[in-house]
């Protein structure tokens, strides 16, 4: 009785001092509230790239195709995105936003950038965080082809009681923590209010890569639907720019719990915003999401 008393009081603090936390975020970066546009349609297509992404679009690319489709990260370099000419796209990767013409090391962006700007001839929303604006990649994008609408989010993580959360979510002053880019893209549909939204290729399961060395150098494979897998090793996951010091399993799998945790997040979120969120990736270790197989068309009701 007493220990629930305190675990309860103890969450009731807590949750306070995190709103007010949150609330002072806000107003500090309330000028950059979110402006979202109207679904096209009432049902959207969120694409993972994780490799059971490929038997998805095996099985169901008839299905996404009649969906609002949203991409995100790298996909611009699979054969698929010029296939589907998505509508949206997301980026969060902060990689993308430090490019510039003298980086060197970053060839995948260098990729992504030039499908943007030569293959890219339909209407598409790319939607990136706020602190995206001015880089020389939006730079590139805004200038070069003016097919490519940018919008920006405020991607301010808030967190505190539901209710004022929630709100806040809702009016775009904020999100949940995106460990991950689906993350940032479902708080984005959510909010879109998409009567449904379908994910697809979020496999989730990195926990499967890790390796451990025997200088006790934490090594990822990081296997995306896109790849060779002949070209993929397991490399370390560094700390920090120098290359000194790589990830601690405790850190790793700490990461992989706010992920985890986020989804969660987005299931109550989406629950209180109306929305249905259906996990139809054909692997995925995502519990948060129903989990069931498309049906063969969209209905517009």
């Amino acid at each position: 009785m007493v220990e629930a008393a305190f675990n309860s009081i103890s969450q009731f603090l807590s949750d306070f001092v995190a709103s007010l936390v949150s609330l002072a975020k806000v107003a500090i970066r309330i000028r950059h509230a979110t402006r979202l546009p109207n679904p096209q349609v009432p049902v959207c297509s969120v694409l993972g790239n994780g490799p059971s992404l490929t038997e998805s679009l095996a099985t169901q690319f008839d299905f996404i195709r009649q969906t609002e489709i949203v991409c995100v990260n790298n996909f611009a370099h699979a054969e698929a995105f010029i296939q589907l000419r998505p509508q949206d796209y997301v980026i969060l990767d902060p990689n993308y936003f430090v490019f510039n013409e003298h980086t060197t090391d970053r060839d995948d962006i260098r990729k992504t950038l030039s499908v943007f700007l030569e293959k890219v001839d339909w209407p598409m929303t790319l939607f990136v965080p706020h602190f995206a604006k001015g880089t020389y990649l939006l730079g590139k994008i805004e200038q070069g082809n003016p097919l490519i609408t940018v919008v920006y989010f405020n991607y301010t993580v808030l967190r505190g009681f539901k209710r004022l959360i929630y709100w806040l979510y809702a009016k775009g002053f904020g999100m949940p923590q995106a460990q991950t880019v689906i993350i940032a893209a479902l708080a984005l549909m959510i909010n879109r209010k998409f009567k449904t939204i379908y994910l697809f290729g979020a496999d989730t399961s990195w926990h499967e890569q890790i390796r451990l060395n025997d200088q006790n150098q934490l090594l990822i494979k990081q296997i995306h639907f896109y790849d060779k897998p002949k070209d993929l090793t397991h490399q370390p996951v560094y700390l920090d720019a120098q290359r000194q010091r790589t990830f601690s399993m405790a850190a790793q799998f700490l990461s992989l719990h706010k992920a985890f945790r986020g989804y969660e997040v987005l299931r109550d979120y989406a629950d209180y915003r109306g929305v249905q969120i259906i996990n139809a990736s054909a692997k995925s270790y995502i519990d948060a999401f129903e989990r069931q197989a498309t049906s063969e068309s969209v209905t517009n009701e």
